[in-house]
């Protein structure tokens, strides 16, 4: 089979979030498993080229129409991850892809419905039959209405993956028509027309996606059926009940190799699943000691907790902050990684480290990978207090080094994640501590129940630590969920034919 990725990340080379790891990870177990896959990503200015393999000019020139005018373009092909890569360099005068970022510009919009179209026009160029087409979120959502519509490529079933339905690609009607698309065609409810009352002025890519996919997957179970909810939705409600029947939730997995404790070059001590408890609880004091010295912590006797992530609304950086709070009020440790692209909780955050000169807190805001890793092999509680969370990958990873997550109860947390004082579950089961609602007190009263047990009852805290780093969470068996929904799509394509 061959299947077509088309993504704006793909880690290492490009990355901003988790989809990045997805695309990678997804796309290198399928090509394990015998399929022939590639993708398709722009050519950040930002991309190290000698990270990567096999580099080669493939189409020196080719056009793509915006506003009426043709733009050059270039097509390089690449390995990566044993991945082989498309990378679009778009010689538009706006430098589209010459930003120094992936996401965060004005005209982001503008910037993704050009590579789409760009893109479309490499594949129409290729000429090449492909069995499946993989769109990933909004940003290239729209390629699937460009496939079909406009290019009419010889493309058997095309699949989107949702990966945040919050982000939507609102957009004005004339940047359908700026790249060939008449805007009238599709200003209607079935088709891109925003679902909600204030916007119906605009254009909804991420919408145009879920109805021309033949599949739409959302990246855990739970999530896929929370984002029927307005809540969850984002407005999008409707028209996912709409495509309920071709709707799926499939768990991301996580890169093994890149999140191993056992391999891990950014530790002080190594350690694996297989390991005695006791060697374990050794090697994560040992990386613990490392970082006590390194921000001048507190350690003895006192439980970690802290949190690696961005400071954004969906993370719930308020409860965060309580999370701060509870740890210090019950004896323990808190150190937080993650700033936040909002000046304003960036600058509540940054007066909280001003004013708190303790010893058991530190704030680190500069992303450091080598101190995230470090991080995760020495906490002992993870705080992920999300207002929705559609998979995440944090609490995977944490598990994985020792660390139990204390988290909301919403999306892939709630298929990841196992109460230890859920009497239903069995006790193999049971991996870390839920809390249902998003307020300060249902938040609290998981860390209460967290550094109790940690005291009176750590037989307990070492299975809860056992029972998380024994968990597969490899891409196998995710890849092997959304073969099954290609196959299914393209034999539903048959049977219309």
């Amino acid at each position: 089979m061959r299947i077509v990725q088309l993504a704006t990340e793909f880690a290492p080379i490009a990355k901003a979030g988790g989809m990045g790891e997805v695309t990678v990870g997804l796309s290198r177990e399928l090509k394990r498993i015998g399929h022939e896959v590639e993708a398709i990503l722009p050519k950040y200015d930002f991309i190290d080229m000698q990270a990567l393999r096999s580099i080669n000019m493939e189409v020196p020139d080719f056009k793509c129409m915006e506003k009426g005018n043709l733009h050059a373009n270039a097509m390089w092909s690449a390995e990566c991850e044993g991945v082989s890569l498309h990378l679009l360099e778009a010689r538009h005068p706006a430098g589209y892809f010459h930003r120094g970022k992936i996401y965060g510009c004005m005209d982001d919009a503008a910037r993704f419905i050009y590579f789409s179209r760009a893109a479309m026009e490499y594949l129409k160029l290729k000429d090449k039959p492909i069995d499946i087409l993989h769109l990933h979120d909004w940003h290239v959502a729209l390629a699937a209405v460009l496939a079909r519509d406009l290019f009419k490529l010889p493309i058997k079933s095309i699949v989107l993956t949702i990966h945040n339905a919050a982000y939507q690609g609102k957009c004005a009607p004339w940047d359908l028509d700026y790249i060939g698309l008449s805007s009238a065609k599709y200003m209607t409810k079935e088709k891109l027309q925003d679902d909600d009352p204030a916007h119906r002025q605009l254009i909804n890519i991420l919408k145009g996606g879920v109805i021309y996919a033949d599949a739409v997957i959302a990246v855990s179970p739970t999530y896929a059926k929370e984002i029927l909810t307005p809540e969850i939705g984002y407005g999008l409600d409707l028209t996912f009940h709409r495509a309920n029947a071709k709707l799926y939730g499939i768990l991301n997995g996580l890169d093994l190799k890149f999140w191993d404790p056992g391999k891990d070059r950014f530790l002080s001590e190594l350690y694996q699943a297989g390991d005695s408890i006791e060697r374990i609880l050794k090697a994560k004091e040992r990386n613990r000691e490392s970082l006590a010295k390194r921000f001048n912590l507190q350690k003895v006797n006192r439980p970690w907790a802290g949190a690696i992530t961005r400071l954004v609304e969906q993370k719930g950086p308020e409860l965060i902050e309580v999370a701060i709070d509870d740890t210090l009020r019950l004896g323990g440790t808190f150190v937080l990684l993650g700033s936040s692209p909002t000046p304003k909780i960036q600058e509540h955050f940054e007066k909280l480290k001003a004013k708190n000169k303790s010893k058991s807190v530190h704030f680190h805001f500069e992303y450091d990978e080598s101190l995230a890793h470090q991080l995760y092999a020495s906490l002992d509680f993870l705080i992920l207090p999300s207002l929705y969370e559609p998979c995440g990958l944090s609490q995977m990873i944490a598990m994985r080094y020792g660390s139990i997550p204390i988290a909301r109860a919403t999306g892939g947390h709630k298929d990841t994640i196992f109460d230890c004082e859920d009497l239903k579950l069995p006790a193999k089961k049971q991996n870390g501590f839920l809390f249902s609602s998003f307020t300060p007190r249902s938040e609290t009263e998981s860390f209460e129940r967290a550094f109790r047990l940690f005291r009176e009852k750590p037989a307990l805290i070492q299975t809860l630590i056992k029972n998380g780093m024994a968990i597969d969470w490899s891409w196998e068996k995710p890849a092997q969920e959304y073969m099954r929904v290609y196959q299914k799509c393209i034999q539903n394509q048959r049977a219309i034919a």
